[in-house]
């Protein structure tokens, strides 16, 4: 089979339509239900198992007459919400036995799973509200990422029964690698190897972050077909939330090669972003029951966002450390007159940042630490990659293709443009890191001929023994610490600079102070917003406490200006800005931003909460000291405000997405009748 044939292969099989399997696994039944009458649509045909009654014989019948008229505020319930909302739960007793309905809804209709509740589910209630309360102490003594999976995935496997759980982490490129192993025999079979991102096509992850539990009782089930196969309203019926859905047979033969007899599967989602999965395997088929399948749902939610402050404290606790080696070489760079003199500092940031060497390209002249590197070179990557600039930066473990074979010693990157336009910037660069890499098993895809001559299917691999692979031209990951650290350090540069170009033209303190501040107002400008809002964020981060953005824009303003001209204009924003000075405290920021548009910055908040109310009482404060005209050569003007505002840490954490998303919050304000404050966070009315 040809690579361009195999590429096709995988192709499609990143296209296939899991969502829409029109079968069901055998653990319970589905009914989908007509949304206006509560009419069977379509049934799977093991209805006779489970309720004795053939699923061709459902079709049409009004459901609360089948299972009792409980089912009409269910129903109701179900289609209150969203299309698609997180599915609904009853527990409901049919002929003397008892079941626990799951029903969500969508185009095809009212889709009601139904499975058996476990006899003894008042004592499996006090068992798993026990396992909590132990989980609940465990968890408030850890703040260690790793110790916290340990802890879910131990207690995972006491309450599925399933031999084996494994905490399984994506990378930048969808790869996954088995970082916590927990089995009942003790052993590790999986920690640490890696699987192929194919292994979970794109389709797979979608439905992971949509529907976050996946189970499988038994590999080798027999598919349950949907009765009529076709849903009557939509043709494929969109399952994506069905729990009880038939699963791709290649991963059902994927599991058998694996050895594994049942599975279920949970989303870590930290940030509401995939960052990975809890999987229990079990030796054994191993019906996991609605009842615990949810508790372990709950208990996963719990570690993902438990998960996120684990991380964020470890991101503080790196940033902590690189943010005092930039504030050491930051103070003399912006305190001496000497510019040549202030950037030999930059030497002492390459073990920090994990580089062998800092290209800096400034007004010209270039600057070069750590490993010797040729300019010309750094002219080359600088093309290839200033063009893949993502929030203000490139960077990438490897050399971009058309570059790779140019350089003597580079592999990673880290490139920052210190300007939107011209040819100034900062490249970190990383020597080469060969790795060697464990697989559980030989990750290419593979391929087997079908009973047609010349036709070929993928398969999945049969073998997961051990596989090591010598990985070359990558350097160390760029992690997020680094990312953000960088900005930090290039924000002190163009801080420095703009203080150099004012040195430059008039060797006088006033001029650098107009640097940083409005020439009309004697406010902070942008460019010292920027500083303060990075300080503030950096404070918030080493205390963990919160502030918060006001973007303030006037209304009626403009009108003044075109009428009674700028000096009038410029008059008014002289008074407003020394009125509205008044309303701030002393470790507060308040800064024009242009025109008729200025920010608030305030600070130390110990919660969220606090921060909501200060932030609201600022901004009542501000309108109602601009009901008050202003007088401006004997004539009275009025101007009001539309404010918006953010949150830090919790609406953003960088500086310049901070003040777009209080931007955009204002102009909810403007849309809506204006001299008015909305929050971000409270989205659009």
């Amino acid at each position: 089979m040809t690579p361009s044939a195999v590429a096709y292969e995988i192709s499609n099989c990143e296209k296939e339509p899991i969502h829409t399997p029109a079968a069901i696994q055998p653990d319970g039944l589905l009914l989908v239900i007509e949304p206006r009458t509560f009419n069977i649509l379509q049934a799977s045909a093991n209805t006779k198992d489970w309720l004795g009654i053939d699923a061709e014989q459902l079709l049409g019948t009004y459901l609360p007459d089948l299972l009792g008229e409980e089912l009409n505020p269910f129903l109701d319930q179900i289609l209150s919400h969203p299309s698609n909302y997180q599915p609904n739960l009853l527990p409901i007793e049919f002929q003397k036995s008892k079941f626990v309905l799951r029903g969500h809804h969508n185009a095809g209709g009212i889709l009601v799973e139904m499975e058996p509740l476990p006899k003894d589910d008042q004592l499996l209630t006090y068992r798993l509200f026990t396992q909590l309360n132990n989980f609940f102490h465990e968890l408030e003594l850890t703040s260690d990422p790793e110790r916290l999976l340990k802890m879910a995935a131990k207690m995972l496997r006491k309450v599925t029964g399933h031999e084996s759980v494994m905490v399984y982490k994506f990378d930048n490129e969808w790869n996954g690698q088995i970082i916590i192993e927990d089995r009942a025999d003790g052993q590790e079979r999986f920690k640490g190897h890696h699987f192929p991102a194919s292994d979970i096509p794109a389709q797979a992850r979608r439905l992971y972050r949509i529907n976050r539990v996946r189970r499988i009782s038994n590999a080798n089930y027999t598919p349950v077909p949907l009765v009529p196969a076709t849903n009557p309203l939509v043709g494929d019926l969109d399952m994506t939330l069905t729990q009880l859905r038939s699963v791709s047979p290649i991963h059902l033969e994927y599991m058998r090669n694996m050895g594994t007899a049942s599975s279920l599967t949970l989303s870590l989602m930290p940030d509401g972003h995939l960052w990975g999965m809890i999987v229990c395997h079990g030796d054994q088929p191993n019906y996991v029951s609605q009842p615990v399948r949810t508790f372990c749902k709950m208990v996963t939610q719990l570690v993902s966002e438990n998960l996120q402050l684990a991380l964020n404290r470890q991101f503080n606790h790196q940033m902590t450390r690189l943010g005092r080696a930039i504030d050491q070489f930051n103070a003399p760079f912006q305190a001496t007159y000497n510019l040549h003199e202030g950037l030999a500092g930059l030497k002492e940031l390459l073990d920090p940042f994990e580089s062998d060497a800092i290209f800096l390209r400034l007004d010209g002249i270039d600057y070069q630490f750590g490993r010797e590197v040729d300019a010309q070179e750094m002219q080359c990557l600088r093309s290839s990659v200033r063009h893949q600039t993502h929030a203000g930066m490139a960077y990438a473990e490897h050399l971009p293709e058309n570059y790779q074979g140019q350089a003597h010693w580079i592999c990673g990157y880290l490139f920052l443009p210190l300007a939107a336009s011209g040819d100034e910037y900062m490249i970190f660069l990383r020597k080469e890191r060969p790795l060697e890499v464990t697989w559980a098993g030989k990750p290419a895809k593979a391929v087997r001929e079908e009973l047609t001559p010349g036709e070929f299917n993928l398969s999945p691999r049969e073998s997961f023994e051990k596989w090591t692979e010598k990985v070359r031209g990558q350097s160390l990951p760029w992690e997020r610490h680094h990312r953000a650290a960088a900005s930090r350090l290039r924000r002190a540069i163009n801080l420095r600079m703009a203080t150099e170009m004012v040195r430059l033209r008039q060797h006088d303190a006033e001029m650098a102070h107009l640097a940083t501040h409005d020439a009309l107002t004697g406010l902070p400008n942008r460019l010292l917003v920027d500083d303060r809002l990075e300080q503030a964020l950096a404070k918030a981060r080493r205390e963990r406490g919160a502030g918060a953005v006001l973007f303030v824009d006037l209304d009626g303003f403009k009108p003044i200006n075109d009428r009674y001209g700028h000096d009038v204009g410029d008059k008014i924003l002289c008074l407003l800005s020394h009125r509205l000075s008044s309303s701030i405290r002393e470790s507060d920021t308040f800064a024009r931003l242009g025109g008729d548009e200025f920010l608030f910055i305030i600070t130390g908040f110990s919660s969220k909460s606090t921060t909501l109310f200060g932030a609201e009482t600022l901004a009542c404060k501000l309108l109602e000291s601009l009901k008050e005209p202003f007088v401006v050569n004997g004539q009275t003007f009025q101007v009001g405000a539309s404010i918006g505002i953010a949150i830090y840490p919790f609406d953003a954490d960088e500086p310049n997405e901070l003040i777009k998303k209080a931007d955009q919050a204002m102009y909810v304000v403007k849309e809506t009748g204006r001299s008015n404050y909305h929050f971000y966070a409270d989205g659009s009315p």
